[in-house]
């Protein structure tokens, strides 16, 4: 009996042992792609490593904001999605967890930072979505350049992100600095806000808007418009002749967490072939070539943008447009 009552109370000490390692396969995640596309990469995590990544969305300004905040104690434990500005903040400043995956070999330095500081799971762009039944209805056809939005028939239908809250929309407003410089640049954006009718908080909400017609055109992420698409919303979209600009989707351990260990292992799994296939389905490019489902093999032509530049002249456009332009958004 002696035996047996020491057998139990090992094996309920493994057992309690277990569950306390399975609670340790937690941690905390600022999210910054949409909902929707959260949970699909939470659910991969979960899948491939048993790890639950607690998530919270908020748009890439967002989480620039509560890191700036939050600083130097976070309450996450990694970052899977935020724009190049913080990425290459987060380095600077000391607030990333080097680490250098070896399940990222082989991947272009585009996609990684030499030092392990960040991680980027995938590029994004922005493109124009148009309104099928209103865009027919006004008898107006998809404009083919980005000078085609100064018309003013455009006039309070065209919807954008604020660069002030969505890191879509700052990639906007430095793709249209380096396509026309900064002084015909800033009069772009200028005689553009004149068609604006409202700016959005997030880099995907115009897709919705305009996919429910309340509007003619948006500019928007790349990110759900094949989702949208394949839901039946009426939407047409293009990239104008110009090109467009893109930002990466940036992945990275934040200093000061406890979960180093599970935090390292979500680092992994992003670099693997198999998670650069599920980013290259929803539409995105992706460190490890995947057949890409909103562009297909032909990738849009790209507006040569320096990526370093764009986030260090980031604070200095933000107070530029405080003062020309409207501070407030959806």
């Amino acid at each position: 009996m002696k035996g047996k009552f020491i057998a139990v109370v090992v094996v309920a000490i493994f057992s309690v042992v277990l569950a306390g390692s399975a609670i340790a396969e937690e941690i905390n995640a600022y999210m910054g792609t949409s909902p929707e596309n959260n949970v699909k990469i939470v659910n991969f995590i979960k899948e491939k490593t048993g790890i639950t990544v607690n998530q919270t969305f908020q748009s890439f300004g967002e989480i620039e904001a509560r890191m700036k905040a939050e600083a130097p104690n976070f309450n996450a434990d990694i970052i899977v999605g935020c724009g190049s500005p913080l990425a290459f903040m987060a380095k600077k400043n000391g607030w990333a967890v080097p680490y250098v995956s070896s399940a990222w070999n082989g991947v272009s330095d585009v996609f990684m930072d030499p030092q392990g500081a960040w991680y980027n799971i995938a590029n994004f762009s922005f493109v124009l979505v148009g309104s099928k039944d209103r865009l027919a209805k006004a008898g107006y056809a998809m404009p083919k350049s980005w000078k085609d939005l100064l018309d003013p028939k455009w006039k309070g239908e065209i919807v954008m992100p604020s660069p002030l809250s969505s890191g879509t929309a700052n990639m906007m407003r430095f793709a249209f600095l380096a396509l026309y410089g900064d002084d015909a640049g800033w009069k772009y954006i200028a005689d553009l806000d004149k068609n604006i009718h409202h700016y959005t908080r997030s880099g995907n909400a115009p897709t919705d808007l305009v996919g429910r017609g309340e509007f003619m055109l948006g500019l928007t992420s790349d990110e759900n418009v094949k989702k949208r698409l394949d839901d039946g919303y009426p939407l047409i979209w293009t990239v104008p002749d110009e090109g467009t600009g893109y930002d990466g989707t940036f992945a990275l351990i934040l200093k000061g967490t406890k979960k180093q260990a599970a935090a390292q292992k979500v680092i992994d799994v992003l670099g693997t072939p198999e998670f650069s296939a599920l980013m290259a389905d929803i539409g995105y490019v992706t460190p490890r070539p995947a057949p890409n489902k909103l562009y297909g093999s032909t990738l849009p032509k790209y507006i040569k943008i320096d990526l370093g530049k764009a986030a260090e002249d980031r604070p200095k456009n933000n107070d530029i447009w405080k003062q020309k332009f409207r501070t407030d958004f959806k």
